[in-house]
């Protein structure tokens, strides 16, 4: 049996270490924005981060083939795991960091890639 190491990390320097990196340049302006319409959309109540459907443009949806609305809807679900990151992260103050840059472009590179074999199949 391996022994465990006990050492114990005192509370201040566990903090700094669960704390995600700043940019010090600060967000690129066309995933701020894309950002802030998530989040809008968020909190009018028109996404629910437990219902993928709710991402669906269903007047461009409804009208693609059932390959590319089986690619939707697989995307839907990887969608909205980000956007419950990327809620957490902006909930939790934490809005202008390398994680929240990655989701965001992650997000945008889904809808965008999307978008081009389908149209705009999504809200966002």
């Amino acid at each position: 049996m391996i022994p465990q190491n006990n050492n114990q990390i005192d509370p201040e320097t566990q903090k700094v270490l669960n704390t995600p990196l700043t940019i010090p340049s600060g967000n690129d302006l066309k995933d701020e924005e894309f950002l802030s319409f998530v989040l809008d959309l968020l909190s009018k109540g028109k996404i629910d981060l437990y219902k993928p459907d709710t991402l669906i443009n269903h007047t461009v949806y409804d009208q693609l083939p059932v390959d590319k609305k089986g690619k939707a809807d697989i995307e839907a679900f990887n969608i909205l795991s980000k956007i419950r990151e990327i809620k957490g992260l902006s909930d939790a103050g934490f809005r202008g960091t390398f994680q929240m840059q990655n989701l965001v472009h992650s997000v945008r590179n889904i809808k965008e890639r999307l978008e081009i074999e389908g149209g705009d199949v999504f809200i966002i």
